[in-house]
């Protein structure tokens, strides 16, 4: 994999059992991701979106086709090596936010570095600095349930970044934010994209496929699109 392609997809396929029929999630999706870049995936409930974000960061197999994710072959690797990629270079974010609500939003943001066995002060000082990038400074001995949803959001996010990590993963991350709210996250996962970091994520909202260099369409499993965000967007409407 070139240097500076993040994600390769080719022919992806992914069918999950209900009862006693198979749902196939995913058919025949390829797709090159440029590293550096903000990558939107959209698409109707159902069309696939979270699916493809779980087999990027191998939360779930990939039944048929290859992955290459960040240069490895994500398709083939073993379980505990899918492990150490998202602890040193995947991070993800969910909608709910994922905070644990008994620990304070720093030591939330710090959990991944001290699980790889960073020493507590350099993974206080990393998750400082994580937390500053994402205009959390100030707030780094508040719980949870003592700040916005917003902030919460802004939270998940150091904590996916913490550590340097190259790829963010974000599934619906402005789904439960008020549309104020929800562009202050977009402004968040852009300005990483600037600063080098790949992002991918999920949406149901126009609104923020402006932020995305390129966007990917799904519908019942299938890539109906992937162009740049300009000619995307109309193609969401479409599918919506």
């Amino acid at each position: 994999m070139s240097e500076n392609v993040a994600i390769t997809a080719t022919r992806l396929g992914k069918t999950f059992a209900m009862g006693k029929q198979s749902v196939a999630a995913l058919r025949d999706v390829s797709l090159t991701l440029p590293a550096g870049t903000l990558t939107a995936l959209t698409g109707p409930s159902g069309s696939g979106k979270s699916t493809l974000l779980h087999l990027i960061a191998g939360l779930e197999r990939v039944d048929s086709g290859t992955l290459e994710v960040l240069g490895h072959p994500v398709h083939t690797c073993g379980q505990a090596e899918l492990a150490a990629l998202r602890l040193r270079e995947i991070g993800f974010v969910h909608q709910d936010f994922s905070l644990l609500a008994d620990l304070t939003l720093l030591e939330n943001v710090r959990l991944p570095l001290e699980a790889t066995g960073t020493a507590r002060n350099d993974a206080t000082t990393a998750a400082c600095e994580a937390m500053a990038r994402v205009g959390l400074t100030g707030l780094e001995q508040r719980f949870p349930a003592e700040v916005s949803g917003g902030q919460q959001q802004r939270a998940a996010i150091a904590r996916a970044i913490v550590g340097r990590r190259t790829l963010v993963l974000a599934d619906e991350p402005t789904g439960s934010l008020d549309s104020k709210t929800g562009a202050e996250i977009m402004g968040v996962l852009a300005q990483l994209r600037d600063e080098g970091v790949t992002v991918v994520l999920s949406t149901h909202n126009p609104a923020n496929l402006s932020h995305a260099d390129q966007v990917a369409v799904l519908h019942d499993g299938t890539l109906l699109s992937f162009d740049a965000a300009e000619s995307a967007e109309s193609a969401e409407g479409g599918v919506a």
